[in-house]
């Protein structure tokens, strides 16, 4: 799935900047040989699987687990997915980051850079972040959404996995959105990136690292956040879901969905 060149220079980042192992687990589902009432097929599974089997084959400090969703759902549970496909990233802090779709397009640099630094010692970030998310006392979700074709959204993946490294306390998920229709109708999402913390606050928009971190304080401390405080940067159109099918063909680093 990933063109030569792109793998040559992916293998050369890795040998150079992946100090220490990084472990990837990736849930997937079986394809059901009959017809089962109310199950969904995950017609995105299969390509997650092959694209992170090339990754892994690049560096030898990968370690790649692929589990099935059905069989382990005790594992799942206790890595947080609960959705597929999902994409498990821990490195030797061993603090879980989630990828919940197919990490195409625009989006497949940003699960990249966070593969290496997982496998660094320390993250690259500002030292009043690192001082002030040491205020935080309990977990705290983000989840943001993003999508292949939105230059926004790989940025702000990255800053948010940064801070999933940096503190045990924040729990973060990036999603793909179109192939999640239910939680981007759920939350109102019409733009990428759109950024869900604590389950209550939506910011659609793009974010500098001080913007989410403050928001993200401000939800674990309970106060309120007014309108002004609300605005955001620039942001994609969050184009109508396609058919699960029609995104799996097109779906592939480097190209836009």
């Amino acid at each position: 799935m990933i063109p030569l060149g792109q793998q040559e220079l992916l293998r050369q980042r890795l040998q150079s900047d992946l100090s220490s192992r990084v472990r990837i687990d990736y849930f997937t589902q079986r394809p059901s040989p009959i017809y089962v009432a109310g199950r969904e097929e995950c017609a995105l599974c299969a390509d997650g699987q092959t694209l992170l089997e090339e990754i892994a084959s690049l560096s030898d400090r990968i370690w790649l687990s692929v589990h099935d969703f059905e069989e382990e759902r005790a594992q799942a549970g206790a890595l947080g997915v609960d959705k597929l496909p999902a994409t498990v990233i821990r490195g030797g802090s061993n603090r879980a980051l989630r990828f919940f779709g197919l990490p195409s397009g625009s989006v497949f640099p940003a699960l990249s850079e966070t593969l290496i630094d997982a496998g660094r010692v320390g993250v690259a970030l500002q030292p009043e972040t690192v001082k002030q998310l040491r205020k935080l006392k309990s977990t705290i979700q983000v989840q943001v959404l993003v999508s292949p074709a939105c230059g926004y959204s790989p940025a702000l993946a990255h800053i948010a996995f940064k801070l999933g490294l940096q503190s045990a306390r924040l729990a973060v998920d990036v999603v793909e959105a179109g192939e999640f229709p239910a939680l981007v109708r759920r939350h109102g999402v019409s733009v990428t990136p759109t950024t869900i913390v604590g389950d209550a606050l939506v910011l659609p928009g793009s974010l500098d690292e001080p913007t989410l971190l403050r928001h993200v304080l401000s939800v674990a401390e309970g106060r309120p956040v007014s309108a002004a405080a609300l605005k955001t940067g620039a942001a994609t159109a969050l184009p109508p879901p396609a058919p699960a099918l029609a995104r799996a063909r097109r779906a592939r680093p480097g190209a836009a969905a």
